[in-house]
């Protein structure tokens, strides 16, 4: 990164050595700033970010030592690279300043070239580690997404290789084959999806309607589904896989398998100010009247699974990007149903 994007600030109340750094440095490309006491310190910090401080030993009120200390207690700051500046020459106030955490020391007076090389060395290293860090860190948010993304609830496969059971006891071979040949193309296309980060909308969508028809037939044609897609360009949209699938899964669940009229599943999905809008609505009973019929057990894995990934996918993203929001519906004062809104970007790559 080039230096004119890393910012200095500079603590001393030596004028002289202020207007020196800043000539020496400012040619160079780094944004300085100062400040005369030790006291306004985290004042300043809090106000802006900084690459590097380079802190003078003797300061008025709080010395530069004391005020070392305070920014490695500080959980903010505890990593902020701070260069010592000192007009002493003992080896015992040197090793007294590395001992509290400074990355390196500037003797007065100041030479041109050992300050220059000094301070781009520390900010060099800085970056690389806190390069490493995010790298790792990266790996590391990727690697739990992945895994939690590749996890369908197992009680679904269980349930799942019970109807294939069922239809073989009841001599329905036919629909024992189709049910197999449906079960294991939508556990391929779950382990295909898993293996990275984003899939298309498309295969999104193949793999929700493949899920939904299984669930269907398991439940004895006991509902029925519909997928909207009203985006006009959605080849080039990208989610992430499994993120609309336990939704799906909680309202048929929850739902609709307890309600006691044909049930009905719809899956929308719009375009709106730059973010995929997933609506998805259900008859069912509603998420009280499920919490009533079985308290303990309301939250499923799938949606504990969800609900993590939303979390690390807003981590990833720096930002709020993925929202839900979920409501009972009513009619006539009497529960008629539940719908999610999903929101996420639409230029995910």
């Amino acid at each position: 990164m080039p230096n004119n994007f890393a910012k200095i600030l500079v603590v001393d109340d030596n004028r002289q050595v202020l207007e020196q750094v800043n000539h020496i440095l400012a040619e160079e490309g780094f944004d300085i700033s100062f400040i005369p006491k030790g006291e306004f310190l985290f004042q300043r910090l809090d106000r802006q970010d900084f690459d590097l401080v380079l802190l003078d030993v003797n300061l008025p009120g709080i010395s530069g030592y004391d005020l070392l200390k305070e920014i490695r207690k500080h959980p903010k700051y505890h990593n902020l690279p701070v260069i010592i500046i000192t007009g002493e020459d003992e080896d015992t106030t040197l090793t007294k300043c590395f001992d509290l955490g400074a990355q390196d020391y500037i003797r007065k007076p100041i030479n041109h070239l050992v300050l220059k090389v000094r301070v781009s060395s520390v900010i060099s290293a800085s970056r690389f580690h806190l390069n490493q860090i995010k790298n790792e860190r990266d790996e590391a948010l990727q690697a739990r997404m992945n895994m939690l993304s590749s996890q369908m609830n197992p009680h679904f496969i269980f349930n799942a290789l019970s109807s294939i059971q069922e239809f073989i006891l009841s001599n329905e071979t036919d629909k024992a084959i189709d049910y197999v040949s449906e079960f294991a193309g939508l556990m391929r296309q779950n382990l295909e999806n898993s293996l990275v980060p984003y899939i298309t909308l498309v295969e999104e969508l193949r793999f929700l309607e493949t899920y939904l028809k299984l669930e269907r037939t398991r439940f004895n044609n006991s509902f029925d589904f519909e997928i909207i897609l009203e985006i006009d360009e959605f080849q080039d949209i990208m989610v992430p896989p499994m993120i609309i699938q336990p939704y799906l899964e909680n309202a048929i669940i929850h739902g609709l398998r307890k309600v006691d009229r044909m049930g009905k599943l719809t899956l929308s999905l719009k375009e709106q100010d730059d973010r995929v809008h997933c609506i998805i609505t259900d008859n069912g009973i509603g998420r009280k009247q499920a919490e009533k019929n079985n308290p303990k057990k309301y939250k499923s894995i799938a949606m504990s699974n969800i609900e993590a990934r939303l979390e690390l996918l807003n981590i990833d993203a720096r930002m709020k990007e993925f929202k839900v929001e979920i409501e009972d519906l009513y009619e006539n004062d009497a529960p008629a149903g539940t719908i999610v809104l999903l929101c996420f970007p639409n230029d995910l790559h």
